[in-house]
């Protein structure tokens, strides 16, 4: 039994990118897998290295 694919409009992804540059993120690329995982890059590091009280 073929499992059904998820479709992704282009209103839903540029939807996703839209945010990500409201957002002030500059988009690198985008991954959209068969089952509709949709992962997005920025060039953004995300984490908390200048709040670490320890340095």
């Amino acid at each position: 039994m073929a499992m059904p694919r998820a479709s992704l409009t282009q209103t839903e992804l540029t939807r996703y990118l839209k945010a990500y540059r409201d957002a002030g993120l500059p988009v690198v690329r985008s991954e959209i897998s068969r089952d509709g995982k949709v992962v997005i890059y920025s060039t953004e590091k995300q984490s908390n290295d200048n709040n670490n009280p320890w340095d």
